[in-house]
């Protein structure tokens, strides 16, 4: 026992480039912990709990509205770390628990159990899957919550292609806007996308904010490492780029 190394008790530094330049999962799932201030990979998911708790609750009828109050809440309640990353796998749990429970909200039949299965179901995609297995897990949210709506199962026919087509048309939108990883970018973009779906495939209508009120209504970008700044459209400085070529 006393060959054995200490424990470390301070996160070691990591940086953004040293994570781009780890392309082993396992030893990226560590180093990125560590960036977050722990040693253990996954420990978000003792926090998943609050999430359920959390999205169950809302009473939103535009799912845009309520994803970014579930975020606020969230970040108000973290506590694994200093602060909750903008980053993170836990998205892939909110985004389709907010999809069932707009849906619930604004009057179709879909209960808090529905809801909670779709949160049960968004947290098994594992972090990091964007880059490490081409699947974006709020991408996988859409597919999660078409899911839900037909009741597929493996064994069924439309209603399982449905679930994958729909997955594979919100991983589109999230890859055509280019970049590393954004979550609450990929979280717009898949959620705007359903409400269409939503419509189309099903007659289901959510709100959502007129396009105007959806360029530059980010609040966490400078709190984002990987943030694309002026080429999101939900990002602040394009309004005031924009605003600044009109002048």
């Amino acid at each position: 026992m006393g060959d054995a190394e200490p424990l470390e008790r301070e996160p070691v530094p990591v940086t953004m480039e040293e994570l781009k330049n780890t392309p082993w999962y396992d030893e990226f799932r560590l180093k990125s912990s560590r960036a977050r201030g722990s040693f253990v990979p996954g420990r978000y998911k003792v926090f998943l709990p609050t999430i359920f708790k959390v999205v169950i609750a809302r009473k939103e009828k535009d799912p845009i509205v309520m994803f970014e109050n579930v975020i606020d809440e969230l970040r108000r309640l973290w506590d694994l770390t200093p602060e909750m990353p903008a980053n993170g796998p836990w998205h892939h749990t909110i985004v389709p628990g907010v999809l069932i429970a707009a849906l619930r909200n604004n009057g179709y039949p879909f209960t808090d159990k529905h809801v909670e299965e779709a949160l049960k179901r968004g947290a098994k995609t594992p972090a990091a899957a964007c880059g490490f297995m081409g699947n974006c897990g709020a991408a996988v949210g859409l597919g999660i919550a078409v899911s839900i709506v037909t009741k597929a199962t493996p064994y069924h026919d439309k209603e399982r292609s449905l679930a994958l087509r729909y997955t594979a048309e919100a991983l589109n939108e999230v890859a055509k806007r280019g970049g590393p990883h954004c979550c609450r970018l990929a979280s717009y973009v898949v959620i705007l996308h359903a409400v269409r779906v939503f419509k189309k495939e099903f007659g289901y209508e959510l709100p959502i904010p007129e396009p105007k009120k959806l360029i530059g209504r980010c609040t966490l970008w400078d709190k984002n490492p990987t943030c694309h700044k002026e080429r999101c459209m939900f990002n602040p400085l394009l309004r005031e780029k924009t605003k600044a070529k009109a002048k």
